[in-house]
């Protein structure tokens, strides 16, 4: 039987080219797959032929993450109507409560989600070398600060 960790080489390189051919993060899918695996090793231990089993959970794992993921295409600014006092009142009551809202999410959300909106141009890397975080952390960690930060705006706890 072939230990899990010495398959590593070969399933990021099956990885890489499943993700690549459908513009996913190949290091956000890897983590995904081995967070798999480790589900499956504390709930009764590993399959026989793990080689098959992994590279099954590599192609699920790509597809899940294909379907959730868009490609967003740029589409440059879009003019803007003139807004009625209403509307500036309404608009800056929601930026208050967004801000309100980040302030009582939990652990790093306040800091990844603020480093997120003011500067959208950053990409993952730069992102995790400006918070001091692991890239592959940085799409799970923003899903579940995005969870919370709707639950809060809800008016439910996070």
């Amino acid at each position: 039987m072939v230990p899990v960790a010495e398959l590593r080489p070969e399933l990021a390189a099956f990885l890489t080219v499943l993700a690549r051919g459908r513009r996913l993060d190949a290091e956000e899918v890897e983590q995904a797959v081995w967070l798999r695996v480790v589900e499956r090793s504390r709930a009764g231990g590993l399959p026989r032929d793990r080689r098959a089993w992994l590279r099954g959970i590599v192609v699920r794992e790509v597809l899940a993450a294909g379907r959730y993921t868009r490609v967003e295409t740029p589409v440059g600014r879009v003019p803007q109507r003139h807004r009625t006092p209403e509307e500036h009142l309404l608009a800056a009551e929601r930026r208050r409560a967004v801000r309100r809202a980040l302030a009582r999410l939990p652990g790093r959300c306040p800091q990844l989600m603020t480093a997120l909106a003011e500067s959208p141009e950053l990409t993952y890397r730069q992102l995790a070398d400006e918070l001091g975080v692991p890239r592959g952390s940085i799409g799970p960690t923003r899903s579940r600060c995005l969870a919370c930060l709707r639950a809060l705006l809800q008016g439910h706890r996070p």
